[in-house]
């Protein structure tokens, strides 16, 4: 499911709630009701080659605080210890054939 590449709108209002302009392609994957970006779906290079650590990325600043507050709160481990492994295991696993998908076919990196 290749990477459909912003609207250059889209490139400003991400831009202005990173601070930075972004390093690599991206497609906004959730918008809020009014519209505005809420997660990314980025492509798996950023552009001088480098992997991008983050497929999807929440950029919308009120949910990463609340996500930030949850985390810090020991959310992720709850959450791991609340779903069964083997379904974790496939989930990565899928996430990561998707990213892989998206590589070039000469890609010879990490």
């Amino acid at each position: 499911m290749p990477i459909v590449p912003a609207s250059p709108e889209d490139r400003a209002e991400v831009t202005e709630l990173l601070g930075r302009a972004p390093q690599a392609d991206f497609e906004v994957a959730r918008r809020s009701l009014g519209g505005r970006p809420v997660v990314l779906r980025n492509a798996p290079l950023l552009h001088d080659g480098t992997p991008m650590p983050t497929r999807y990325w929440l950029v919308d600043p009120d949910l990463v605080r609340r996500v930030g507050a949850l985390e810090a709160a020991g959310g992720v481990r709850a959450a791991e210890a609340a779903v069964d492994g083997d379904a974790l295991e496939a989930a990565h696993g899928r996430y990561a054939a998707e990213r892989d998908a998206d590589l070039p076919a000469d890609h010879a990196g990490p």
